[in-house]
């Protein structure tokens, strides 16, 4: 009974941390996105009588499930690919960098698991994202601009982009079921470190 109490605190703790994320996001939008999938990934608007994600959202939030989905994702990639950038306190830090938007980080997320785009085109990008926090009406235009690039690269240049592209979105795919099946414990833990074993395999593979 205590142990349920904790966990119900808890929960009632997010609920209103994330209310006031919510309220100011686009000043704090990590903290909101860490909220976010924290709540999603155990359901907690289920507790608080929502029947669904997307419902708490709305109503609570006011925040379009599509705005939702795009915080959560990109905080999940910051998390995985800039930890540092991922903690709420960053922001609160001596000396910050200025904190790229989400939909920004959103581009960036998609631009590494598009399989036209170079490690070398990546690395601009992320430059740009992650280190000069550009808008992301310039990012969009840096993608297009590499994107309509690659339309004369030569057939060897073509098949190895596209290779390294379906390894980063089965690589991708991986990661995401193991936290799926880890969250609902719908896998035991060595098939999970199994999953996370050939992700890593993979990610060695790309060129």
């Amino acid at each position: 009974m205590a142990l349920d109490t904790k966990k119900d605190a808890l929960a009632e703790s997010i609920r209103k941390k994330t209310l006031e994320a919510a309220r100011h996001h686009k000043a704090s939008w990590i903290e909101l996105g860490q909220y976010l999938n924290a709540i999603y990934r155990d359901k907690h608007y289920k507790e608080w009588g929502f029947l669904s994600f997307e419902a708490y959202c709305m109503r609570e939030l006011a925040i379009k499930q599509q705005t939702a989905s795009k915080l959560i994702k990109s905080y999940s990639f910051l998390e995985k690919e800039e930890p540092r950038l991922a903690k709420p306190d960053f922001a609160d830090e001596a000396s910050p960098k200025k904190l790229p938007s989400y939909e920004a980080v959103n581009l960036l997320r998609l631009a590494k698991e598009n399989e036209s785009i170079t490690p070398r085109d990546y690395a601009e990008l992320r430059e740009a994202v992650i280190e000069g926090a550009r808008e992301p009406k310039e990012v969009r235009l840096q993608v297009r601009k590499i994107l309509e690039g690659r339309e004369d690269k030569d057939p060897a240049e073509a098949r190895r982009t596209r290779r390294n592209g379906l390894i980063r979105r089965l690589v991708a795919l991986l990661n995401s079921a193991k936290r799926e099946f880890g969250s609902e414990g719908f896998l035991p833990g060595s098939i999970l470190k199994e999953l996370a074993a050939l992700a890593e395999k993979l990610e060695g593979q790309i060129e």
